[in-house]
């Protein structure tokens, strides 16, 4: 697509970093940026040479869908809990709509909304890293191994890790991303194909060791990151899932505090991991990770895999330096946005709808992600 104009929901760091790509790779496109508060949303136009405006804590105001009424897309950078009520701004006012939350639940609300609409336009969802890019990885290499090998495989591994150089007891962490999203995924269950069937089962449940790059990780099952790949690989192959990168010794921090909580409500265990990760520094000087690897018979009967090791530190934008996890998030996103025809019939848009080896070898997957395929 080629809007003319595009409105980002937020004025956070994975908004700013959205306008300055946008910027970027989309020299034309008049840029709003809305934000509750409104001086940090003029700070990120005054950055894009875009223009701020006033975004609402709750409901719907006339002013903001007066503004997405004049807009082409709307892409969405707010915590994953206020997606539903940007993805319903949309629909009224007819606008495209991106989003990049890793919320398994507001996901299926949204698509069940746009379902049941009338000529709706288009919603991208979980268009960012992961979810994101790692699922059309995923389908890439899995239709790959299945041209190569007359079947498709038989497991499917993604992970991804947003890291940092150093760190240190207890955490063995440093806050790259959001605490309310990391605290959502740890204790969301997570769905993941066994035996080819969908199933929930609880986060942090399967812990494993891998060596990428001549560097030790953990990882481990957190929820959102598999998107929509379980329903798309469904009677297709027989085990998926998605896990999360981390240094050694941070998921047994993580698991023995909730093993302290084991006797409170699900929320509960939420709110009280959030205030513990909010203890954790946040830092920009970052190490994203991307490993996807699918495995398999082939027609004599040999082991074969295809694997991807994607690793993005950060880097400069047009004079702008954005994080790993900034620009890999956002220019996922945008990549999206990028690869689909202006002529899109409206509706949803899974990252398993996307063209995956167009996506892949999209201008701006190249400039953040380097050469992937």
């Amino acid at each position: 697509m080629n809007p003319k104009s595009v409105a980002i929901a937020g004025s956070g760091i994975i908004a700013r970093s959205t306008a300055i790509l946008l910027r970027k790779f989309y020299p034309d496109t008049h840029i709003l940026i809305g934000g509750r508060r409104k001086e940090k949303a003029e700070g990120i136009a005054r950055e894009v040479g875009g223009e701020a405006f006033n975004l609402p804590s709750e409901g719907l105001t006339d002013d903001f869908l007066k503004v997405l009424e004049k807009t082409d897309v709307l892409i969405d950078c707010l915590p994953g809990k206020e997606a539903v009520r940007m993805a319903k701004a949309a629909l009224r006012t007819s606008t495209h709509y991106v989003n990049l939350t890793e919320h398994v639940k507001a996901t299926a609300a949204i698509r069940k909304m746009v379902e049941e609409a009338e000529n709706p336009p288009v919603f991208v969802l979980q268009a960012g890293l992961a979810p994101g890019f790692v699922n059309v990885l995923a389908v890439y290499l899995a239709e790959t191994f299945r041209e190569n090998f007359g079947k498709y495989p038989i497991d499917v591994r993604m992970r991804v890790g947003a890291l940092t150089p150093n760190v240190s007891s207890p955490y063995f962490y440093a806050r790259t991303w959001s605490a309310a999203g990391v605290a959502v995924e740890y204790v969301e269950p997570s769905v993941v194909l066994r035996e080819g069937t969908i199933k929930y089962v609880p986060s942090l449940s399967e812990p494993e060791t891998l060596i990428l790059n001549g560097k030790t990780l953990e990882a481990d099952l957190t929820s959102g990151g598999a998107s929509t790949t379980p329903e798309y690989f469904a009677g297709k192959v027989r085990n998926l899932d998605y896990k999360t990168l981390r240094w050694p010794g941070h998921y047994g921090w993580a698991r023995n505090l909730l093993g302290t909580w084991r006797h409170l409500s699900h929320n509960e265990k939420i709110n009280n991991l959030l205030k513990e990760l909010k203890r954790i520094p946040l830092v920009e000087d970052d190490w994203v990770v991307v490993y996807v690897s699918v495995s398999g018979e082939d027609s004599e009967g040999e082991i074969r895999q295809m694997d991807r090791l994607v690793e993005v530190h950060p880097s400069n934008y047009d004079g702008f330096r954005l994080s790993a996890i900034q620009a890999t998030t956002s220019g996922g996103a945008l990549a999206a946005l990028d690869v689909l025809p202006d002529d899109t019939p409206g509706g949803v848009i899974l990252q398993t709808d996307l063209p995956a080896e167009a996506y892949l070898k999209n201008r701006i997957i190249r400039e953040v992600y380097g050469e992937v395929v």
